[in-house]
């Protein structure tokens, strides 16, 4: 709201968005009301909805997300940088009832519904050149395997002290795990057991790989998800 000393004179009254009145000291002032804001038409519904939707998950997705996007290297940093690399490309968004006109008077979440799709979530976004890991699924043992063959060369954006890293979603209990499995150029089986009491249904895998020094990642890669 703005508020201001009236020049011309004594208005009193509202007057558009604008309500002029009296103070106690005599002078005449005005002050503006709040203007009722549209929703908006489908484009800004359809995007409103997107974000809000890769919003839902961060609170449970912080720890990969503070390590996946340090900022700096062409990514927003933490929270910032996971919406930007993946309000586009990785929520599909749809209207509830397609057979009825967008309102305007209606918000974002009444008329559209958002869903992530999490084989094309990035849970890490960079300049590096990501990891080539092999994973093996153990569901009976509720784990997951990954082998890595040591990177024999070096280039601009692959090193061999990289860190290596796992991690698992389990949409379904809506559960994170990451670990460090160990760095680029050395051969390794690590091993990570499922998040919390999360079985093989719901449960996505990714990899990515971390400079050193904490500043540039990878973007990862979803190496398994379940069947359709």
């Amino acid at each position: 709201m703005a508020e201001f000393v009236n020049p011309i004179g004594k208005i009193r009254g509202k007057y558009g968005n604008v309500i002029g009145y009296v103070r106690p000291d005599g002078k005449n002032c005005c002050r503006s009301t709040s203007l009722k804001r549209k929703s908006g038409g489908e484009p800004q519904k359809r995007q409103s909805m997107a974000f809000g939707t890769v919003a839902g998950r961060k609170q449970w997705m912080m720890v990969v997300i503070r390590l996946g996007f340090p900022g700096g290297n062409g990514y927003g940093k933490g929270f910032n940088g996971f919406t930007g690399a993946n309000v586009k490309s990785a929520v599909v968004v749809e209207k509830i009832d397609p057979e009825k006109p967008v309102s305007n008077r209606k918000k974002a979440e009444k008329e559209f519904s958002g869903v992530i799709d999490y084989g094309k979530l990035r849970v890490a976004a960079g300049q590096l050149v990501s990891p080539m890991v092999d994973v093996e699924v153990d569901a009976g043992n509720r784990k997951v395997v990954f082998t890595h063959e040591g990177m024999p060369v070096e280039s601009v954006d692959c090193f061999s002290d990289d860190k290596v890293y796992g991690v698992m979603l389990s949409v379904q209990k809506r559960r994170c795990r990451l670990q460090e499995l160990g760095t680029r150029g050395e051969s390794f089986v690590a091993s990570m057991d499922f998040p919390g009491k999360a079985d093989a249904d719901g449960l996505f895998v990714y990899v990515f790989a971390v400079r050193a020094d904490g500043k540039d990642t990878s973007d990862s890669i979803c190496v398994w998800e379940p069947e359709a």
